[in-house]
C-alpha cells in the first residue's frame, strides 16, 4: 500500500542536481559524466541489535549525542451527494475504518531489542506466501528515465555489519558535527523544552539512531540541511543530500522487510522515526513535502498500529511518533481537507494517550487537535460529495459552538508553566478561522467581527509570550493563519516580526508560509477576481497535480 507511495518520494528525491553535488565536491572526485553513486545506506535494513556489535555498540544509551561521542575516543569503534439525514452526521463525528490488509496465514516470529525501552520482544505474525515486492526494481521500472541516485550494493546487511558501518559513520568527524548541532540546537528547537518536560528528540529518536543507520542517516540529513539554512553556502548541503538520499533507500529495505514479514518493533520504531525526520527536512528545506509521499506513506502502518490489540505494552517512542505524525496530517489538512489521510482510530489514540506528545511538540491540547480533524475529516467528505452541504453546515457549526466555548483553564497542561494556556488558546483562535472559512471559502470577508475577533487573540497570545521563550516559535501557525486573515496594514507588520523573530530563534526560514502570505496580500490589495475574501488555501492547492503536495508550516 505505501510502497508505490514512497515512490514519489524517491523520483522527487532523487532527482536532485547531480551537477551540484559535482560541484561541492573536492577536485578530483566524481567527474563530468560520471554516475554520482550516494550510500551504501545497507545498515538501514537491519535490526542493529544482538551479538555482533562492536565496543561502541555496546555503550549506546540514550544519554545524547556528547556521551556518544566521548564513547567513540574510548572504542572503535507513511458515494454520491444524498438527502440529509442524522448517520451521515455521526459518521463525520465518530470516524470510519479504513480496510486492512489481510496476510496468509503462515506464522514467523522475530526477535529484537528497543533501543527506547531496552526490552526485548518476541513477535509472532503472518507471512504472505508470495515473494516480497522488489522495491527497487519496480522503481526502475517505473523511473527508468529520471536521473538515479542509487547506491552502490543491496541494501541488505546482517547484523554485524549493520553494526560496523553505524560505527564507521559515528566516527567521521562530519558526523560528530552534526550530532552535537542536533542535541544542542536543533532538537530545542523541535520541541517545547521546560523543567519538567523531556526532549522527545533526545530520549526517543537519539537512541534509535545509534542502532538504526537509516535513522542515524535522515537526522544528519535533517541537520545538515539546518546548518545550510544557517550558514548560507555552507558544504553541508551536499552531505544534506547524500544523508537523505542514504535515508530513503533505508526506509525502502525496511518497506520490503515489511511487505515480506512484518516489522520486529525495533525496526517499527526506527521507520517511524525515520519517516518523521524526513517530513522535517522537507519542513527545514522550504516547508512543503513533496506530494505527501512521507505521510501517505506511513498512514497504513500508523492505521495498523492504532488498531493493535498491544498499543498500550508499545513504547513512549512509538506514542511520540504517532502523536507527531498524527499531528502534521492534520496541519496539512489545513490546507487542503483531501490530503488528510490518516484514519479516525490514529487520532483517537493520539487523544487519549497522546497528549503530552503533542503538548511538547506542538502546544496543542488533544481536544483541539481532535476536533479539527474531525471537521477536516468532514471537508474530505463533503469535497469528495458523499457528505451533504446542509449535513456539512451542521458540524461546523458544532464545531464553531465547541471552539468558542472551551476553556484554556479547565485544561491539563504539562507543567504550571503559564505559557502553555495562551498557546492552547492560539491554537483554538487558528481552528476557529479554518471553521469559519467552510462551505464557501471566498464568502467571508477578513474584515468580519468574528474572523477579526479569532486575529487579534492569537496576535494578543504572541505578545504575552517572550520571543526568547521556548514557546514562542510554536505559535507560528496561529500566526500565520492570522496573518492569511487580515488586510490590516499594523497587523501585517507585526506579523512579519514575529515570522522574522521564529526565523532567528529557530532557523528554519518558511519560504512557502511566508510566499504564500505575500500572494494573498498582493491579491488582496489587487482584488482581481473581485472576491469578498482571498482563501490562503487556493496558493495550496493545484488542479493540474494528481497527489497534492502537504504544506507543512510548522
Amino acid at each position: 500500500p505505501f510502497l508505490s507511495v514512497w515512490g514519489f518520494a524517491f523520483s522527487n528525491h532523487r532527482e536532485i542536481s547531480i551537477q551540484h553535488v559535482h560541484k561541492c565536491l573536492p577536485e578530483g572526485h566524481a567527474q563530468s559524466g560520471e554516475i554520482l553513486h550516494v550510500g551504501p545506506a545497507e545498515g538501514s535494513a537491519a535490526n542493529a541489535t544482538g551479538q555482533g556489535h562492536s565496543a561502541i555498540g555496546a555503550n549506546r544509551k540514550a544519554s545524547g549525542a556528547m556521551a556518544i561521542l566521548r564513547d567513540i575516543s574510548s572504542a572503535r569503534a507513511e458515494e454520491p451527494r444524498h438527502e440529509p439525514c442524522d448517520e451521515e452526521v455521526h459518521l463525520f463525528l465518530s470516524g470510519s475504518d479504513e480496510p486492512q490488509l489481510e496476510r496468509p496465514n503462515e506464522q514467523f516470529i522475530t526477535s529484537s531489542v528497543s533501543p527506547t525501552t531496552g526490552e526485548s520482544d518476541v513477535q509472532t505474525g503472518n507471512i504472505p506466501v508470495q515473494n516480497a515486492v522488489s522495491v527497487e526494481q519496480s522503481w526502475e521500472d517505473d523511473y527508468q528515465d529520471s536521473p538515479q541516485v542509487l547506491p552502490t550494493s543491496s541494501p541488505s546487511l546482517n547484523i554485524s555489519d549493520a553494526g560496523s558501518a553505524i560505527d564507521d559513520i559515528l566516527m567521521e568527524e562530519e558526523t560528530q558535527i552534526l550530532l552535537v548541532h542536533f542535541e544542542s540546537v536543533l532538537s530545542e528547537a523541535l520541541a517545547i523544552v521546560v523543567d519538567g518536560v523531556e526532549n522527545p528528540f533526545r530520549s526517543h529518536v537519539l537512541p534509535l539512531a545509534y542502532h538504526h543507520e537509516v535513522v542515524l542517516h535522515a537526522l544528519l540529513g535533517l541537520t545538515a540541511c539546518h546548518i545550510s539554512l544557517c550558514d548560507g553556502g555552507s558544504p553541508m548541503t551536499t552531505a544534506s543530500l547524500k544523508h537523505r538520499a542514504s535515508a530513503l533507500h533505508g526506509l525502502v529495505a525496511l518497506l520490503a522487510k515489511e511487505e515480506a514479514h512484518q516489522l520486529s518493533r525495533s525496526d517499527e520504531e526506527a521507520t517511524f522515526a525515520t519517516v518523521l525526520l524526513l517530513v522535517f527536512h522537507d519542513i527545514c528545506e522550504s516547508g512543503i513535502s513533496s506530494h505527501g509521499a512521507h505521510l501517505d506513506g506511513i498512514s497504513f502502518l500508523c492505521a495498523r498500529l492504532a488498531k493493535s490489540e498491544d498499543f498500550s505494552s508499545r513504547s513512549p517512542a512509538i506514542m511520540f511518533f504517532l502523536a507527531a505524525l498524527a499531528w502534521l496530517d492534520v496541519l496539512r489538512g489545513f490546507s487542503g481537507a483531501e490530503k488528510l489521510a490518516f484514519s479516525e482510530d490514529v487520532r483517537s489514540i493520539v487523544r487519549h494517550h497522546g497528549s503530552s506528545s503533542l503538548h511538547v511538540l506542538v502546544g496543542c491540547p488533544p481536544d483541539i487537535f481532535y476536533r479539527i480533524a474531525q471537521v477536516i475529516d468532514a471537508g474530505k467528505g463533503f469535497q469528495a460529495g458523499i457528505l451533504s452541504l446542509p449535513n456539512f453546515k451542521i458540524i461546523l457549526q458544532d464545531a464553531e459552538k465547541f471552539f468558542r466555548e472551551w476553556d484554556r483553564e479547565q485544561a491539563v497542561y504539562p507543567t504550571a508553566h503559564a505559557h502553555w494556556k495562551p498557546v492552547a488558546d492560539a491554537f483554538r483562535h487558528a481552528c476557529l478561522l479554518r471553521v469559519l472559512r467552510w462551505p464557501d471559502t471566498f464568502a467571508v470577508r477578513c474584515e468580519d467581527a468574528r474572523i477579526q475577533g479569532s486575529v487579534v487573540a492569537i496576535l494578543d497570545a504572541f505578545a504575552s509570550v517572550s520571543t526568547v521563550a521556548p514557546f514562542y516559535k510554536r505559535l507560528l501557525f496561529p500566526l500565520f493563519l492570522a496573518g492569511a486573515d487580515t488586510s490590516s496594514p499594523h497587523q501585517i507588520h507585526y506579523v512579519k516580526y514575529c515570522i522574522e523573530e521564529v526565523e532567528r530563534s529557530t532557523g528554519f526560514k518558511h519560504q512557502a508560509m511566508t510566499d504564500v502570505l505575500q500572494r494573498v496580500w498582493e491579491e488582496r490589495k489587487a482584488n482581481t477576481h473581485s472576491q469578498p475574501n482571498v482563501p490562503w488555501m487556493e496558493y495550496t492547492c493545484s488542479s493540474t497535480i494528481k497527489k497534492q503536495h502537504a504544506y507543512l508550516f510548522f
